[in-house]
């Protein structure tokens, strides 16, 4: 069994997979996301906010599910790192 699982990571490690893989995969050279900036003003579109779905899949095991595709969940890197995180682990929410 694979060894990168959300549940055993901690949000920043989260991030920090997603950080590098919207700026390797999506982002321009010279034009890095960090993890608090907003994706749509950096230039993420629907078509890049598609490969970050399927990253999410592939990664972490899960398709995000229409319902939750909402701004509170997608406007940041860390708003997807910390949903993630909410999805891998419902026992530990309260």
């Amino acid at each position: 069994m694979p060894t990168r699982t959300a549940s055993a990571r901690e949000p920043e490690e989260i991030a920090k997979a997603l950080t590098t893989f919207i700026n390797t995969s999506i982002m321009a050279r010279g034009h890095p996301v960090q993890a608090d900036d907003d994706l749509e003003a950096a230039g993420v579109d629907s078509m890049a906010l598609l490969k970050i779905l399927l990253f999410i899949e592939a990664d972490f095991g899960f398709w995000m599910p229409d319902e939750d595709l909402v701004e509170e969940n997608l406007t940041s890197v860390r708003a997807l790192a910390n949903y993630i995180g909410r999805r891998r682990r419902p026992s530990e929410r309260e």
